[in-house]
């Protein structure tokens, strides 16, 4: 059974890494750069997924492989893994539109900007969280 103060400082660890992505994913939104756009969501998007893999790794002290990441999501009735990453692709990309569209009113455009991007990725980043938490929880009732 798992070590409850163990649990305690995986999940502080966790959060504390969200919650720094979710900063620089903010910040990033809120620059101006009416050319780069694409790049700040591909950088953003990256950050992301290093992120997902950040929490892994804390929890299981191990890389996240293909074949773990095919079971987690089974097991949390993840299944449709293509459904999931095309929401993210139209999220990044709405967001991509809405920065275009606010670009003729800056601060409105850095405030509502940053708001979304940091949202989205606190909301993947504690999506994820909970997904590792419940295989972590799976595993530790196997070796029992």
């Amino acid at each position: 059974m798992a070590d409850h103060s163990d649990l305690q400082k995986k999940r502080y660890e966790a959060l504390v890494k969200i919650t720094q992505t979710m900063g620089g994913a903010a910040l990033t939104g809120a620059v101006p750069g009416p050319s780069l756009e694409l790049a700040k969501q591909l950088g953003i998007s990256i950050a992301d997924a290093w992120m997902c893999l950040e929490i892994y790794r804390k929890y299981f002290d191990d890389e996240l492989s293909a074949q773990d990441l095919a079971r987690m999501l089974q097991t949390t009735g993840v299944v449709i893994l293509g459904g999931g990453l095309a929401g993210y692709i139209g999220i990044r990309l709405a967001q991509a539109l809405l920065r275009e569209i606010l670009e003729t009113i800056p601060i409105a455009n850095a405030i509502i900007t940053a708001l979304a991007f940091g949202s989205s990725t606190l909301i993947i980043g504690v999506a994820w969280l909970a997904i590792v938490e419940q295989q972590y929880f799976l595993r530790d009732r196997d070796e029992i």
